[in-house]
């Protein structure tokens, strides 16, 4: 997770910082689509007066709750690793910082933060451009590690549920020979594989 997830009590004054780190933590224990601004302010103990200074609706917050999100963390990462390893890294930060959030992606639909997810793509674009691939390639690149991450998220949320991962075990005949291979409970291999194919062939 970025600094800015970190799990922090109650504040005793507040700021946008405070205000946003509560919110994250709510958006963790609770569905996301039923976090209101009026339960923000009763969990901080100050009025939704108070808070409308910092957030004027909801829409605001799903924006600054999705700029934390798909924000990556550069410094976070180790020391000594090859471009490959810092790309890999990355993109496992940023799936485990969506899987955190299961219901943020479907809320993007008015609510899309656009600075963070640009910021993003220019931090995966990094490695990429320092094995001389030209800039902007380089960004196309990581625009499509981007989307493949958070298609990943979203298909490991959703394929979580009963309900979706039932749809898979009745299929015609003809396609069961193709549905036996798909490993939708294998999360963690399937994602280390994406990974991989995309990574080899970039770098």
């Amino acid at each position: 997770m970025t600094r800015n997830m970190r799990r922090v009590g109650r504040p005793s004054s507040t700021s946008k910082e405070q205000i946003l780190a509560v919110a994250l933590q709510l958006a963790q224990q609770h569905d996301l689509a039923a976090l209101s601004l009026r339960q923000l302010a009763k969990e901080l103990g100050i009025s939704p007066t108070s808070l409308y200074r910092y957030f004027e609706n909801k829409q605001q917050l799903l924006t600054a709750i999705g700029e934390s999100v798909l924000s990556v963390d550069v410094s976070a990462l180790p020391a000594g690793l090859s471009h490959a390893q810092r790309l890999e890294k990355l993109l496992d930060q940023l799936r485990q910082q969506v899987l955190a959030f299961p219901g943020l992606l479907p809320q993007f639909n008015n609510t899309l933060p656009a600075e963070a997810m640009v910021a993003t793509i220019a931090a995966l674009a990094e490695p990429i451009k320092a094995i001389q691939v030209e800039d902007s390639l380089a960004v196309r690149h990581a625009q499509s590690l981007l989307w493949m991450t958070l298609g990943f998220a979203l298909f490991e949320s959703s394929s979580s549920q009963a309900s979706v991962s039932g749809q898979f075990l009745d299929l015609p005949a003809q396609l069961q020979s193709t549905s036996k291979h798909l490993e939708l409970e294998n999360h963690e291999r399937l994602w280390r594989e994406l990974v991989e194919r995309n990574i080899r062939g970039i770098c």
